[in-house]
């Protein structure tokens, strides 16, 4: 079956807080322009239709007409749907009794900071890295403790390991938060890499949660690999994925955690109270893990080629930013230092005078994220082109203007 991703889609209307809500992102960004003619790159909320048999399990489940309390344990399809996922995409053999329901990824970490550290504890994480893990570690009284990455060369990051094993070492640092693919810069992380973490977290008592909600998300010629499957001793491992992303399902709160540790999956749930998932959860997961294989496999052809694209126009059309292919994800982590404009210019020229909404790099890298923007490249290829030409012509115009 053929999709066609290159089908504009107008979202407005729909309860969608990318299109409808611009409180939400006000209350986050206060100088956002925001209005109808504004390109949104600025969320990982992609605007595809979705894969039809998921559509279709939605139907199921809507013309039933009956819409009770729903649970998780209610059906065997559930896990079953992600087992045989795991199996036939990752060659990873997971038990039914390892997944645990959650409402989200950030849930699933959450959960996983509540469990294994106590207020004032730190929490370590590798930036840049995903704005929302620094919100809900602060939002639960934790600490963050910083480690970051180094970039030898433009896209390259790489771990710290001298000073990720001092910071392991820190009997206050309790649990590490890893992003698997990496989020913003787009990291796949090999086996070897995540197996040294590991040892290293385990070795030092911390407590390694991996968000992989991006984990069905990564290029053609790389291969992503389960935390789970990086090493045999799998007692200090907490993985949380989901169809959140990769089949744009975030409304309907599609998540899980896999722990394979007996005794840590206890302590996780011992004062676990997530929200008890719809039927409408449960009929997407289930249609999206059973029948729409080949949709995923199309939605990666086509970022395939419109993150290569993307990368080529904007070397063309912006040639003092410095953009690179990203191994994971559909975001783009932008330099836009060769500009010299200092963060609050950056995002004027770009909000405003390009009227592009996109995220300014300090959200996800606060010591040195100042010349970077994320860009998530969730529309149509035609889109993003014309979201570019803007910001070129945008910075033109301000250049003009400041002479």
């Amino acid at each position: 079956m053929q999709f066609n991703f290159d089908q504009s889609v107008d979202r407005r209307g729909t309860y969608s807080m990318k299109y409808d809500d611009r409180k939400y992102f006000w209350r986050l960004v206060p100088d956002l322009r925001l209005d109808e003619d504004s390109i949104r790159l600025l969320i990982a909320d992609m605007d595809f239709q979705c894969a039809p048999a998921i559509t279709r399990a939605l139907h199921r489940v809507a013309d039933f007409g009956t819409f009770g309390y729903t649970t998780d344990e209610a059906s065997d399809e559930y896990r079953g749907a992600i087992i045989s996922w795991y199996q036939r995409r990752f060659g990873v053999e997971l038990k039914r009794e390892w997944i645990v329901h959650c409402s989200g990824a950030l849930d699933g970490i959450g959960q996983s900071i509540r469990a294994f550290s106590s207020p004032g504890d730190g929490i370590i994480l590798c930036r840049p890295v995903y704005s929302n893990f620094t919100s809900t570690i602060q939002r639960l009284g934790r600490r963050v403790v910083n480690c970051q990455m180094l970039q030898p060369s433009p896209g390259d990051y790489r771990m710290d390991w001298e000073k990720f094993e001092q910071l392991c070492a820190e009997p206050e640092n309790k649990v590490y938060v890893l992003c698997s693919p990496e989020n913003p810069v787009g990291r796949v992380w090999t086996k070897e890499e995540l197996a040294r973490m590991a040892k290293i977290c385990r070795e030092n008592h911390v407590i390694l949660a991996s968000d992989e909600i991006h984990s069905d998300l990564v290029r053609s010629w790389v291969k992503h690999i389960p935390v789970i499957d990086a090493c045999a001793d799998r007692s200090n491992l907490v993985m949380v994925s989901g169809v959140n992303k990769s089949f744009n399902l975030m409304g309907l709160q599609c998540a899980y955690t896999v722990i394979p540790d007996d005794k840590l999956r206890a302590r996780f749930c011992a004062d676990y109270a997530t929200e008890m998932p719809s039927p409408f959860s449960i009929a997407a997961m289930t249609a999206a893990y059973n029948e729409s294989e080949d949709w995923l496999d199309a939605l990666n052809a086509y970022l395939d080629e419109s993150i290569r694209e993307t990368v080529d126009y904007l070397k063309k059309k912006l040639p003092n930013a410095t953009a690179y292919v990203p191994e994971g994800t559909y975001i783009l982590w932008v330099d836009f230092s060769g500009y010299g404009y200092p963060a609050d210019t950056l995002q004027y020229i770009v909000n405003h005078l390009a009227n592009v909404a996109i995220q300014g790099g300090l959200a996800h890298d606060p010591e040195q994220g100042e010349h970077y923007l994320r860009l998530c490249l969730t529309s149509p290829k035609a889109v993003i082109l014309e979201a570019i030409d803007r910001i070129a012509r945008a910075i033109e115009e301000y250049e003009q203007t400041t002479r």
